[in-house]
């Protein structure tokens, strides 16, 4: 009988464990910098791209490439990062809110956001440093 409820014990004790999540580590000073949007999706065509530049004095470029009609829009933003720094806000010229997204994962080489207000039309992304820096 014991070694049943010991069996369990460990049965139950790796199941924790294996099921437990990783936190995934966000170094908030790797932000500064040029940011593409990444597509993880091979069924998706990808005609274009997506980047942020994060500035240090807390503005932000995203640029918008569309590569149909060979057309680039730069559109300029500040960002303001929550007391934690889990949390980026995006803030138009007139300081309206445009995005706001929760960072899940940040280091050198790669962000992911997950969207804090899903009813405003934006998706979660992932980002990969980009090299022209």
């Amino acid at each position: 009988m014991k070694q049943i409820y010991r069996f369990l014990f460990i049965a139950i004790i790796a199941l924790i464990l294996t099921s437990c999540k990783k936190d995934e580590k966000i170094a908030i000073d790797n932000l500064i910098g040029k940011w593409t949007v990444a597509n993880d999706d091979p069924r998706m065509a990808v005609d274009g791209s997506i980047t942020y530049r994060f500035n240090s004095d807390m503005t932000c470029v995203k640029n918008i490439y569309d590569a149909l009609s060979n057309k680039e829009t730069s559109i300029h933003r500040t960002y303001v990062l929550s007391h934690d720094k889990t949390l980026v806000t995006l803030y138009d010229e007139n300081k309206i809110y445009t995005e706001q997204y929760r960072i899940i994962k940040l280091n050198t080489k790669e962000m992911k956001w997950e969207n804090a207000s899903p009813n405003d039309g934006n998706e979660d992304k992932r980002l990969v440093r980009s090299s022209d820096q």
